[in-house]
């Protein structure tokens, strides 16, 4: 049978979870006609996929096998890839600044304590902003306790990406300055003060299921954190765990790379990368998140206090109290420091932000070049940086850096599947992962722009429209 892609919906949610029917019996779809790219590089002309409780069974060209009795879906002239991974994002913070007021404290309208205990009450509060943007799995890599409980939760919930977290994150930054992002009831930064406690912190996170140790910035010169670092370093190998690090500069970077960092959260902003940066990286096995949008997130967010950050939403993802947040940003203009000089700080702020985006965008290109695997990450959450749309900027500025947009289709796929220790499940269009894809009007190894023209998400086998809003199971 065939039949327009809206026509079939309702039998493809009726089809998940359907365990009990024999082999023969089992509800299979198709999809057929589209170009296929399987994240792995390779593109398959009127491709087809067949899917059976929620996996790829088989796929491949025009000539693949359609098993008798599947409800067969046309999508003639379309373009899927798999579910694109955000390997950087914080279910801690909302994408505006009553989820940082170190950035502009605004807790005498929302207290921060309030904040974090309905974010921790709530961590579905983006997860349709993300499927509707086509992000089938993403990375939290830093946050509080309660983010290690979502990938549990989250992973046979069809209305929710896949999750990984890192949990709370250690940094040689005195507590008494990370009192204003911690509440009473529980810290998302650790002062790393000693071997000891960073072997403590490590065991217990890895037994909480973290997948990562969160470093946040590296003291060089700070003899105690290092040797607490190197401690953790330790540690983290006896529990078959990973080191993640943030770390913006050249030095950081480099001494992260020594150490084994598996992950890299951030691009280097402030010098070009060097000869040693690209020998350490390639040692290492790293994977690089360039996070290249989020600074410009930061004055996106300082505009909307005037009301001149116009959100490019379509097909309505984004979640509505982050809209009202947006929208109202003028009633917190009065908490702005220095209001004479707002306009003149804005425009300041810009320009340094272009400038450093300009030397992440070169050394994205220079780690490009030498052939060391690159996640799409956007760093979502943090003002500006709103949960699931920034994932399209930030592929447009991958392709600005220099990187060809068929390039970028295995980036913000598999390799954040990889970051994530998800590889064998999803990340590739491949027979035995799971069926997490996205189905595109325009061909996106053309532009990455294309991304935009998202008309349809599979999320373990269940298709539907982006532009419509999800109903319950």
């Amino acid at each position: 049978m065939t039949g327009s892609l809206h026509k079939w919906l309702p039998i493809l949610a009726l089809c998940i979870g359907c365990n009990s029917a024999p082999e023969s019996q089992i509800p299979t779809t198709v999809l057929q006609g589209a170009t296929l790219f399987d994240g792995n590089g390779e593109r398959i002309e009127k491709g087809i996929v067949v899917i059976q409780e929620g996996r790829i069974v088989e796929m491949g060209d025009s000539e693949t096998n359609i098993p008798k009795g599947a409800d067969v879906i046309d999508l003639s002239g379309k373009f899927i890839t798999p579910g694109l991974v955000d390997a950087h994002v914080h279910f801690g913070q909302t994408g505006f600044f009553d989820g940082r007021p170190d950035a502009l404290d605004l807790r005498d309208t929302l207290p921060y304590e309030t904040v974090q205990k309905y974010l921790s009450a709530n961590p579905d509060r983006y997860y349709e902003a993300y499927l509707r943007s086509g992000v089938t799995a993403v990375y939290d890599v830093g946050g509080y306790e309660w983010s290690l409980e979502l990938p549990a939760s989250a992973e046979e919930n069809l209305n929710a990406p896949h999750v990984a977290a890192a949990g709370p994150l250690l940094t040689p930054v005195p507590q008494e300055n990370l009192q204003i992002i911690n509440t009473a009831e529980g810290k998302q930064l650790i002062q790393l003060t000693s071997p000891e406690l960073g072997r403590e912190r490590v065991k217990k996170h890895s037994q909480m299921g973290a997948t990562g140790i969160k470093i946040w910035m590296i003291a060089l010169n700070d003899s105690v954190f290092m040797n607490s670092l190197r401690a953790v370093q330790e540690e983290v190998g006896l529990q078959n765990n990973k080191l993640i690090v943030h770390a913006t500069s050249l030095d950081q970077a480099k001494e992260a790379l020594r150490l084994g960092a598996k992950v890299l959260v951030h691009s280097v902003d402030d010098k070009p990368l060097d000869d040693e940066f690209i020998e350490l990286a390639k040692k290492a096995g790293v994977i690089y998140c360039p996070t290249l949008v989020v600074l410009r997130g930061y004055n996106n967010a300082a505009k909307a206090l005037q009301n001149n950050f116009t959100v490019n939403d379509p097909n309505g993802a984004v979640d509505a109290q982050t809209k009202d947040m947006i929208n109202s940003g003028h009633l917190f203009f009065k908490y702005y420091p220095n209001p004479e000089t707002y306009e003149a700080d804005v425009a300041r702020e810009s320009d340094y932000f272009a400038g450093m985006e300009a030397i992440m965008a070169a050394n994205l290109k220079q780690v490009y070049e030498a052939g060391i695997p690159i996640a799409l990450s956007t760093d979502a959450g943090n003002p500006g940086t709103l949960h699931g749309i920034s994932i399209y900027d930030e592929l447009e500025a991958m392709q600005e850096a220099g990187i060809p947009p068929s390039d970028i289709i295995s980036m913000a796929t598999r390799n954040g599947a990889l970051a994530m220790e998800r590889g064998d499940d999803f990340g590739t269009l491949e027979v035995g992962k799971m069926a997490d894809l996205i189905v595109l009007e325009k061909d996106p190894s053309a532009n990455a722009a294309h991304f935009r023209s998202i008309t349809h998400v599979m999320r373990g086998g269940l298709l539907r429209p982006v532009n419509e809003a999800f109903k319950e199971n």
